[in-house]
């Protein structure tokens, strides 16, 4: 039973932690685009941001993206996976990935 606790908040706080990660990745291209014109101090907070995504990122697949491809991940990262079904030959794992990179290409075009 607590195994079941851990894993629901694991699978709520990275939902939550990525959808705001999601809405904020715009943000970090700019900064990507003018790196050289922002200090070190301002860019320790997307280096912080960076990890807990990467750390949200591993806890959603785990979790939603077990539940949302009814398999065990092979892959580390959520867009890995995507990337996986979205160039596979398997018609339902591709029909599941289809709105999640529509989804993810929306804010970064041509990521999966």
């Amino acid at each position: 039973m607590n195994l079941i606790l851990i894993l629901f908040a694991v699978a709520i706080i990275s939902w939550l932690v990525l959808g705001g990660i999601f809405l904020a990745y715009p943000t970090v291209q700019r900064i990507k685009e003018h790196e050289d014109e922002i200090g070190f101090f301002m860019k320790i907070p997307v280096y912080v941001w960076l990890v807990i995504g990467l750390t949200a990122d591993f806890g959603f697949n785990a979790t939603w993206g077990t539940f949302i491809f009814r398999e065990i991940p092979r892959e580390m990262t959520f867009t890995a996976r995507l990337q996986r079904h979205w160039r596979g030959n398997d018609a339902k794992q591709k029909k599941r990935a289809e709105k999640w990179v529509k989804y993810v290409n929306l804010v970064d075009p041509g990521h999966v």
